[in-house]
């Protein structure tokens, strides 16, 4: 067996010398593991990739001129696009040439290119391969996700517990492998651990450790992580690590509160299942809400804030300091806590959908299942930019995506920049109108019946998979009677407690709520789950350093109490 061809880092552009150059500086730098190859015609450039193509060998990185023989830099990225959908692409332009620069600015907003290559890149360490080096890291990580794997697991494949166990691992950045127990490897697996098909998924640890049907805690202990909080009482304890918990419990830990984030599954909330993030400060070339919210939560841990996964069940506030009961029994004080539990997907509630879920249905964009449904038909529901942002993923594996929406446009609900990245997508197609209203199949996902509602007639499709985007409810179902929330279920904080008229009653203090302060003095809400919040990944990172710097106030109010009641 012929061993695999290297990956292929293919440059085009209009002037040997200048080509010549660029390849040996990628040579030099990238060469030990990819093949540097170059074109000056495009359309010879686009029948050298269908060869590939046809030969099942990869190419990485495209990198076209803007301006080429024949046609623009653009439309040869996206008719190679057609060819390698997972390669990355770059344009090139002169420095100082603004009209090129706001050109390619605008494409990678669309979605059209990743990255902006600005000639001279000298010196190359500093200009050429961190651009380079960060669509390598981003094929890999999309491409070819686990290198050693921490686990390998054998699951029957399409099965609700198996899509469930690969969400977790995927979400929280754990390398994993399953086989199907009718495999070759997946038997063998199972011999090795003495274990059979009964009680799945098994789960075999890098160091031969062996679980049957794991839950998220064993799993948590088996992988080095706490499942218990280390000490009974703490600074600050923060409930859920979404973007907003995890600031929180990085700006109050790195401000020297002993502080604890309790988290019941995936690291990262919504956010960690956004493909791509284009519009958060710091990264211009834009960042997967994975990448993102793993980076959180090392600079979290750096800074000392403990993580703990399990699930908070009960929050008790009869004064100072506040408890917080977890579902494992432990429980744990808090002289504040900041409440970022998000939210959760609004349920479709048509027949069937509810029976097949993780088994060709799914709530939210379910990146680890994205690569199962290439060439199959799938459907997403929703009119918002998560519902947008997950058709224009999934169009990158699947033959065809249709979104639905159950309204006429999708101009009202979603960004500009993603209803054009979806326009410009030939497998895309947006049915407006149109609601779900039942899902049937034999174990899995077979077909949907759909309802437009223009015409008023039902009609039944097949669907490979079906991706629900509709909207969201807060997590607050168990928190206490007197933590004030809105009739949607969002909690009240600040001004808006102010203006409630049963405050007056029952808030104990002089003063007024803080801003992020509930009804409950100390304790604070941060993110999607907070009333008036801006659901944006952005917002929900400032509102979880506000919520600390307001704690900060809180814990002045305790040192001025504390010598009065001595």
């Amino acid at each position: 067996m012929s061993e695999q061809a290297p990956p292929v880092l293919l440059l085009v552009g209009g002037e040997r010398e200048r080509l010549g150059a660029l390849r040996q500086a990628l040579d030099r730098r990238f060469g030990a593991d990819y093949r540097v190859l170059t074109e000056t015609a495009p359309e010879r450039a686009l029948s050298a990739l269908a060869r590939l193509r046809d030969r099942d060998e990869q190419v990485a990185v495209l990198v076209a001129d803007l301006a080429l023989p024949g046609m623009t830099g653009e439309e040869f990225l996206r008719r190679a696009h057609e060819l390698h959908p997972f390669a990355r692409r770059a344009l090139a332009a002169p420095i100082f040439d603004r009209p090129a620069e706001q050109a390619i600015f605008r494409a990678m907003a669309l979605g059209r290119v990743d990255m902006i290559l600005v000639r001279p890149w000298d010196p190359a360490e500093h200009w050429l391969y961190p651009r380079i080096g960060l669509m390598l890291d981003e094929w890999v990580h999309e491409t070819q996700p686990f290198g050693v794997n921490a686990m390998r697991i054998v699951a029957e494949p399409g099965a609700p517990r198996s899509h469930a166990l690969h969400d977790l691992l995927y979400r929280n950045a754990v390398p994993f492998q399953t086989f199907s127990p009718s495999s070759p490897e997946g038997r063998r697996l199972l011999d090795t651990a003495g274990r059979d098909e009964r009680r799945l998924p098994v789960c075999v640890y890098f160091d031969g450790r062996v679980q049957a049907d794991p839950s998220v805690p064993q799993i948590a202990e088996m992988l080095g992580f706490h499942s218990r909080p280390q000490a009974g009482h703490y600074d600050m304890i923060v409930i859920g690590a979404g973007p907003a918990g995890l600031s929180a419990a990085l700006s109050g830990a790195s401000e020297g509160l002993r502080t604890l984030l309790v988290e019941p599954q995936t690291v990262g909330g919504q956010a960690g299942t956004t493909s791509m993030i284009r519009n958060f400060l710091g990264f211009p070339f834009g960042v997967s809400g994975k990448m993102l919210t793993t980076l959180a939560r090392g600079q979290a841990l750096l800074f000392g804030a403990e993580l703990v996964f399990d699930r908070a069940v009960g929050l008790h506030t009869p004064g100072q300091p506040h408890l917080v009961t977890l579902a494992s029994g432990s429980e744990v004080t808090g002289d504040a806590v900041v409440l970022s539990m998000g939210v959760r997907y609004r349920r479709l509630g048509a027949p069937g959908v509810e029976d097949l879920l993780g088994a060709g249905v799914f709530y939210g964009a379910a990146l680890c299942e994205a690569p199962a449904t290439r060439g199959q038909s799938i459907y997403v529901v929703g009119a918002g930019n998560s519902a947008g942002q997950a058709a224009v993923h999934l169009a990158r594996f699947a033959e065809h995506v249709t979104l639905l929406v159950r309204g006429n446009s999708l101009s009202t609900t979603m960004s500009t920049y993603l209803i054009e990245q979806i326009s410009a997508r030939p497998n895309i197609t947006v049915r407006a109108d149109m609601q779900v209203v039942g899902a049937a199949g034999a174990g899995r996902l077979e077909q949907l019946t759909l309802y437009d509602a223009a015409v008023r007639r039902t009609e039944t499709v097949a669907a490979s998979a079906l991706f629900i985007l509709i909207g969201s409810q807060p997590g607050t179902d168990w928190l206490p009677a007197a933590l004030m929330r809105d009739p949607a279920g969002f909690l009240l904080t600040g001004p808006d407690l102010v203006a409630n008229r049963h405050l007056s009653t029952s808030w104990p203090l002089t003063r007024p709520p803080l801003p992020m302060e509930t009804s409950v003095p100390g304790v604070f809400a941060a993110g999607d789950a907070r009333h008036g919040s801006t659901k944006r990944v952005a917002a929900a990172v400032g509102e979880g350093v506000a919520a600390v710097q307001f704690a900060h106030r809180h814990f002045e109010d305790l040192a001025e109490q504390r010598p009065a009641s001595r």
